[in-house]
């Protein structure tokens, strides 16, 4: 097991992820939850990989590669859920700087990516892992941020329920503390010094990824 989230109903090991925290946006709600994503309550969950999807089966797998976006949607059926393969593991999309920025660009615009895909598919729920970064409150930040400007920016209408499920004890506390701060403001947040920092450098600097990568959208558009 390692350090990967278990939960215990009386006897029973629960297999479905446990709500940590809600907060809604209109009409849709975003959760941060913790146990196995593949059980996440959702229409349609998102599957990190690469540009040649070697971890999804076989028969799983598009019969075409992406060129310039960063998702494809599979359309469920009655074994599984529908998917969006994204590709945020690449060799491509590697840190290339000690800061990471590209690797912060290749999350925020994924995590937008994926957003737009189910919407336009008219998914009611969307599920995410953790978009694995240089550490977990980067993780955090970038993907949480990303669902928010989506929500007050894009017109997302079918789209009733984003859920990030947590699968792992080291994600817990960052998560949580970066959650308060990007739905719920910082006001309760002012008196700790353990995230506060750093969260609000990263949140800093969501501006300037942003318009990275509204400029790299623009430039791969053929």
């Amino acid at each position: 097991m390692g350090n990967n989230l278990c939960y215990q109903t009386g006897e029973r090991s629960s297999l479905f992820p446990q709500l940590l925290l809600k907060y809604e946006m209109g009409n849709c709600e975003i959760v941060l939850t913790a146990g196995p994503v593949e059980n996440e309550d959702v229409e349609c969950l998102v599957i990190p990989t690469d540009s040649e999807y070697t971890n999804i089966k076989q028969n799983d797998r598009p019969n075409f590669k992406q060129v310039y976006e960063k998702c494809v949607f599979v359309a469920g059926n009655k074994k599984r859920k529908s998917q969006i393969l994204a590709i945020v593991i690449d060799k491509n999309f590697s840190i290339k700087n000690d800061d990471g920025e590209n690797e912060k660009q290749t999350i925020y615009a994924t995590v937008q990516e994926a957003l737009r895909l189910a919407e336009q598919k008219l998914m009611k729920s969307i599920g995410f892992p953790v978009f694995q970064s240089k550490d977990y409150t980067t993780s955090a930040t970038i993907m949480l941020m990303a669902i928010k400007l989506s929500l007050t920016e894009q017109k997302i209408k079918s789209l009733k329920r984003i859920a990030i499920t947590l699968d792992h004890i080291e994600q817990v506390s960052s998560f949580k503390w970066v959650f308060q701060q990007v739905f719920k403001g910082s006001e309760q947040m002012k008196h700790s010094r353990t995230y506060s920092s750093s969260i609000n450098t990263q949140i800093d600097s969501i501006d300037i990824i942003q318009s990275k990568v509204k400029s790299n959208t623009k430039e791969e558009t053929p």
